[in-house]
């Protein structure tokens, strides 16, 4: 009887949580509730705070700690929202974060952000962007905890797209929107090399791995009929 799903279900509501939420998730949530407030999704009128949200759910649910999953909420925040590092750590302590914490918070959304809210952003610097997240993500030591954190962000922003392959839209009709800065061939290339990278750098957490695992299988579908010609010629 003792493994009956009752009985199970049971014990799991027992356990401790990996940490306790606090000030920080406090902080975090309620920056990115007010400086995301007005902002949707890429393509559609969804609010943007569900990716925040859905980020740093899969950072929780991958071994992640406060901190990361307080980073995950905030990910976007200087890029999007022309917020600067010494800014968030502000936000986050006149909210009641430890300083200590934000500034730990801030480096990870560094390291996470894809240039600055007063870059051009568009198609003339889309491939410089990249290669400079690539090369940065690539500069970090196995197991940085920013790396969960960016993997938590390509696989939920993938696995949103996957959504809309499997629903019939192709990866090159997709990305010939006028919403994204670069057509399918060099998303594949980029997605690919991402995949590269978290391989590698986080091949010994074994609570990241299925995020690896799902983000290369999104990919792979996603760009099944792309040919392979994107990126730096």
């Amino acid at each position: 009887m003792r493994n009956t799903p009752v009985t199970h279900l049971g014990q799991v509501a027992k356990s401790k949580p990996r940490y306790a939420s606090g000030v920080l998730t406090t902080a975090a949530l309620g920056v990115a509730v007010e400086k995301f407030a007005n902002i949707a999704r890429k393509g559609g009128d969804t609010p943007y705070l569900s990716h925040l949200l859905a980020v740093s759910a899969l950072v929780m649910e991958h071994g992640g700690s406060e901190e990361q999953a307080a980073a995950a909420l905030l990910h976007d925040i200087i890029e999007d929202c022309n917020v600067s590092a010494t800014e968030l750590v502000a936000l986050l302590v006149e909210r009641g974060a430890d300083q200590a914490a934000a500034e730990h918070v801030t480096t990870m959304v560094e390291a996470t952000t894809d240039g600055q809210a007063s870059d051009k952003r568009n198609k003339s610097d889309w491939l410089q962007r990249k290669l400079t997240y690539l090369d940065g993500l690539a500069a970090k030591p196995p197991n940085h905890p920013a790396l969960l954190v960016s993997l938590a962000d390509k696989v939920h922003n993938a696995e949103a797209t996957l959504a809309q392959v499997r629903g019939g839209l192709s990866a090159n009709d997709l990305y010939a929107g006028a919403e994204f800065n670069a057509k399918a061939a060099d998303q594949r290339w980029y997605y690919t090399n991402l995949v590269a990278v978290f391989s590698k750098h986080l091949s010994s957490d074994v609570n990241a791995q299925p995020l690896v695992r799902r983000l290369a299988t999104a990919v792979e579908e996603i760009f099944r009929d792309v040919a392979v010609t994107g990126g730096p010629q």
